[in-house]
């Protein structure tokens, strides 16, 4: 707690400027004043200033420039090409670059997306598949025991998954006759 007594150190400084930019921002509770616009810029401006400094330092530097020029994958140019093809939106003569990126980043969303889905749901819907009637084998013989227990569990989820399919199903109006039969 030194700092709080000695303002006129780096720490004691830093915090009497933060709580002085609080003050200044709940200032707005009162009504909209100088105070409150002045202080509203300022963290508008050290905000952004800051998050370029983060994108710059953790991503833009370590994952795209040392790569590029250290380590001689000039391949990444590439990316800079694409994101400066965003900001043709801006230029009327130049638009349609714009909706290339737009169109190849969705199409890669929608692959990535797609394999995601893939991955995760075909093994449910394949595990669904179960047989109705299990025999369970042992080195002595047909375990019945074993068997009937498993055959019934197979056949509950059976009977528990198309009712549920049934209600989801027809839960919502069926507007053809094929389907309402």
């Amino acid at each position: 707690m030194d700092f709080i007594a000695n303002p006129l150190s780096f720490d004691g400084a830093v915090i009497w400027a933060g709580a002085l930019g609080t003050l200044a921002l709940y200032s707005i509770l009162y009504k909209e004043n100088p105070i409150y616009r002045a202080a509203e810029h300022l963290f508008l401006g050290l905000a952004t200033g800051y998050g370029l400094y983060v994108v710059w330092r953790d991503i833009l530097f370590k994952l795209w420039l040392v790569p590029m020029v250290k380590e001689g994958q000039w391949a990444w140019i590439l990316a800079l090409v694409g994101g400066l093809m965003y900001f043709t939106i801006f230029i009327s003569r130049l638009s349609w670059m714009s909706r290339l990126i737009m169109t190849a980043m969705m199409g890669l969303a929608a692959g990535l997306t797609f394999r995601k889905f893939y991955g995760e749901y075909v093994p449910q819907i394949g595990s669904s598949f179960r047989p109705l009637v299990v025999l369970t084998m042992t080195p002595k013989g047909l375990d019945w025991p074993a068997s009937l227990f498993n055959s019934f569990t197979n056949i509950l989820f059976v009977i528990c998954l198309v009712s549920v399919a049934t209600y989801f199903f027809f839960s919502f109006e069926q507007k053809s006759k094929a389907i309402q039969r």
